[in-house]
């Protein structure tokens, strides 16, 4: 097994032990919230994550800025299409379970396959190495589209927003209904695990030899 496969077996694991402990919680606060930039960029919080008892206070607290673009995606699909698709949950749960996650914040653009994730981490190493493990994670998707990570010294996801020419409309101002729901946690983890198993297997099938005679 690759480093990369045992880190996301170790997370994955850890993750279900979270849920298990009532740890993970999915807080409906911001759902519904929309981010606007000064370009007019739009997206809208259709999740939210986040881990009780974290370490609040890391000396190094920071944020990290995942933006996604998808490809193929029709204009005419809502926010809701976006809670099962499965580039954009590909990394669900294996950051719950990995060291220094604190929050996420998930956002799907009102531009088609444009996605944003926010994520809190108690410091830029945690933040690095998870980025490390997302690229190769994502790497079997590169054909669906294009991504970009940003780690930047911000305490929280609400000064990373305060402290850039960005603001939050809420879900009313925004005309969107303010409780969009979230899937179950159990359920990212069978997908979690599946995708652990199914990168195991075909790496292992990759390393292992044809059969002597067999043409």
């Amino acid at each position: 097994m690759t480093p990369h496969a045992l880190t996301l077996c170790r997370a994955a694991l850890r993750s279900v032990r979270l849920v298990l402990d009532g740890s993970v919680r999915f807080p409906r606060g911001r759902l519904g919230d929309v981010l606007e930039g000064p370009d007019s960029d739009a997206f809208v919080v259709y999740r939210e994550t986040a881990l009780v008892g974290n370490d609040d206070d890391a000396p190094e607290r920071v944020v990290l800025v995942f933006a996604m673009q998808v490809t193929g995606r029709d204009v005419g699909e809502t926010v809701r299409d976006v809670l099962f698709d499965p580039l954009a949950n590909v990394a669900t749960p294996f950051f719950v379970g990995m060291p220094g996650f604190r929050r996420k914040l998930w956002l799907a653009g009102e531009r088609p396959g444009a996605f944003l994730e926010l994520y809190e981490w108690a410091s830029r190493a945690d933040a690095e190495r998870f980025v490390d493990v997302l690229e190769s994670l994502l790497a079997p998707f590169e054909f669906a589209g294009s991504a970009s990570f940003e780690v930047v010294d911000d305490d929280s996801i609400d000064a990373y927003v305060d402290a850039r020419a960005v603001e939050w409309r809420d879900a009313a101002r925004a005309g969107r209904p303010g409780r969009l729901g979230s899937l179950r946690p159990l359920v990212f983890v069978g997908i979690a695990l599946a995708v652990v198993g199914y990168r195991y297997w075909r790496r292992r099938s990759r390393d292992e030899p044809s059969p002597v005679g067999v043409e």
